[in-house]
């Protein structure tokens, strides 16, 4: 009615844009001027009150109107009729005051705007529950495109920081650097990760190997902080962590971040995230979809070299072309006297074969980098087929690429002790002991102290006591890294072999007993690892190994040096059957988002069942 009236009657120039979605009408905007704009009273002009009153109840049904879905309440209902007929009788009246028929007055106007305020009022009632309702809506339109593929990184994103114009610009940080960049450009040109943590929780350490990550992936990745009511937000610390930072955040997350996010991962990612604990990364591919709900583990466990199959690539070989010609030349013996161009022949079929195989690899490197360019492989598929490649419990595993010291001598074959503990003396005796018994033996054996302790580490290094790692943040990662790989191995273990028992699987178990060494929940003084290069030869808690080296000449007399390893293990195999043999204290620490809660647990030490008990921690926010 409005249209047709600002068509028919020129005097009010009434512009309209519609906006349509799923068939109905999302937005509409009228703005209204008079030819006379000297005339802008009331009482001068009160026709162009009547319109601005109609368009106000018209733009309120439309935004009633927007969601087919939504059940209105009665009232509403009610309301619609009263709305409308107050709109046509507005159009009505100023269509025959607009043609000099006087019919309307300032009686007219006084009853209409008692009503438009009272059914502006009635209106207003109900937006709180289309808000509501809109807003369950987006929720869902969210939830569907992150657990399925059915939009782009772009949809998503949107979604995610309440972004309804694709034109409008979205500010993110990189470092101390402030960066402005358009969502739709911004997200189209690589693969996707989402940093989550609960607000500020995120140590400096975490970062410092996130960032090394980040420079050698090829994907990018965006830090999303989740900020509830019960998380302090304070800026300052905020502009902390965002200078550590290369790779993006959001420049104001608690405006930027819509609630239904939030409220998607605490509902949906209640197995690998909670509040106050450790962070989680999201992987999406290019449609957005979820395709892993933590590569946390994956990033910390293997070098982006291997994730993401850098090294895929056909092996380049010699010139097989001498090689056709040799096997065809034997081939062919005793032709040559009658087919006088059979070396051209040969020549021919050869160069044609390797051509055709010149061609095939171009074919499969053309694929390989399709395959890299359009999907991701930070998969919960790929991380299975990584942890399939890793057939044994090896140091290389143990260690990946934190120390390229240890990498050397894995490389050397030297026997090597990996040794932790809190117990000073004791990491004294056990390096003093080595050093004679790798002396007097003739045996190569290298040493390396792992522990957490820094009071240790620092005398260590003071008195140059062996390796040691080269900071206090390699230490962080070594141990981080370990208790991720023990995580995901498990995950690993319950997708390939439900039902299965980890305690069976050589890497789990290796992995447990450090873990169980280190806790700070155990009792043990000190512990220590023996390996081959690559092979662990034996683990065990700090007074039985100081036993066997103490009582090393009962099973160094008729050694070789190179079978130090064998027997030292044999050895320490014969103590542990000794029924009178007792050991301190195992603890293991499982995290509250694995998937399914370990019910029962064997100690790595002796396998008697462990004693369950639930340990409550917090770190008061501290980076």
């Amino acid at each position: 009615m409005l249209i047709a009236f600002s068509i028919s009657y020129g005097k009010l120039n009434i512009i309209s844009r519609l906006g349509y979605k799923k068939g109905l009408t999302k937005q509409l905007t009228f703005v209204t001027q008079t030819t006379n704009s000297t005339t802008t009273s009331y009482k001068q002009n009160p026709f162009n009150d009547s319109i601005k009153h109609a368009l106000e109840l018209t733009r309120c049904i439309v935004e009633l109107k927007q969601s087919t879905s939504y059940s209105m309440p009665q009232l509403v209902i009610s309301v619609m009729p009263i709305a409308s007929y107050w709109i046509g009788r507005s159009v009505v009246t100023n269509a025959t005051h607009c043609v000099g028929l006087l019919t309307a007055g300032v009686k007219f106007q006084n009853e209409q705007d008692v009503i438009t305020t009272k059914i502006k009022a009635i209106l207003a009632t109900c937006r709180p529950a289309l808000e509501e309702k809109r807003e369950e809506e987006s929720y869902k339109a969210l939830q569907y495109a992150l657990l399925n593929n059915s939009s782009t990184n772009v949809e998503v994103l949107k979604l995610i920081m309440n972004v309804k114009d694709d034109n409008k610009v979205v500010y993110f940080r990189r470092g101390k650097w402030r960066e402005k960049r358009k969502l739709k450009f911004f997200m189209l040109r690589r693969m996707m990760l989402l940093l989550i943590t609960s607000g500020h929780d995120i140590s400096s350490e975490r970062i410092w190997v996130l960032n090394s990550f980040y420079s050698a992936a090829s994907v990018e990745m965006l830090w999303i902080p989740i900020v509830d009511d019960h998380v302090a937000w304070r800026n300052e610390q905020f502009e902390k962590l965002i200078v550590k930072m290369r790779f993006l955040s959001m420049d104001d997350p608690r405006k930027q971040i819509a609630q239904r996010f939030i409220r998607f991962v605490k509902e949906n990612l209640s197995s690998t995230f909670h509040m106050g604990k450790e962070p989680i990364i999201i992987s999406l591919d290019k449609q957005g979809k979820i395709i892993h709900s933590n590569t946390m583990h994956m990033m910390l466990i293997w070098d982006p070299r291997n994730i993401e199959g850098q090294s895929m690539r056909i092996q380049q070989r010699d010139n097989i072309i001498p090689f056709i010609k040799k096997e065809m030349k034997e081939r062919t013996q005793g032709i040559d006297s009658l087919i006088t161009d059979i070396d051209e022949l040969i020549s021919d079929l050869a160069c044609e074969v390797n051509d055709k195989i010149n061609a095939w690899s171009r074919d499969i490197l053309i694929k390989i980098e399709q395959l890299k360019s359009t999907s991701s492989m930070y998969t919960s598929e790929r991380e299975i087929t990584l942890w399939q490649k890793e057939k044994a419990w090896s140091l290389g595993l143990l260690v990946g690429n934190i120390d390229d010291i240890i990498k050397s001598w894995i490389i050397q074959e030297n026997h090597i002790f990996l040794y932790g503990g809190n117990d000073f003396k004791w990491v004294r005796e056990f390096t003093s002991k080595i050093i004679e018994v790798s002396s007097k033996t003739h045996s190569n054996i290298q040493l390396a102290y792992v522990g957490k302790n820094e009071m240790i580490r620092a005398s260590n290094i003071k008195e140059n006591m062996g390796h040691i790692l080269t900071s206090p943040y390699h230490v962080w990662w070594f141990w981080t890294r370990l208790q991720s790989c023990f995580l995901s191995r498990i995950n690993y273990l319950k997708a390939t072999s439900p039902g299965g028992d980890e305690c069976n699987d050589e890497i789990a178990r290796g992995i447990k007993n450090l873990l169980a060494y280190e806790s700070e929940s155990a009792t043990i003084k000190g512990w220590a690892l023996l390996c081959k290069g690559q092979k662990v030869i034996v683990s065990g808690y700090g007074a039985k190994m100081l036993r066997v080296m103490n009582e090393y000449q009962n099973w160094t007399k008729s050694m070789a040096p190179e079978s130090f390893g064998q027997a030292f293990k044999e050895y320490c195999q014969m103590i542990s059957s000794c029924s009178f043999n007792r050991h301190p204290y195992c603890a293991l620490e499982y995290p509250t988002t694995l998937e399914e809660t370990i019910e029962n647990e064997k100690c790595p030490e002796c396998s008697y069942h462990m004693e369950k008990l639930i340990t409550f921690t917090c770190k008061h926010g501290d980076i």
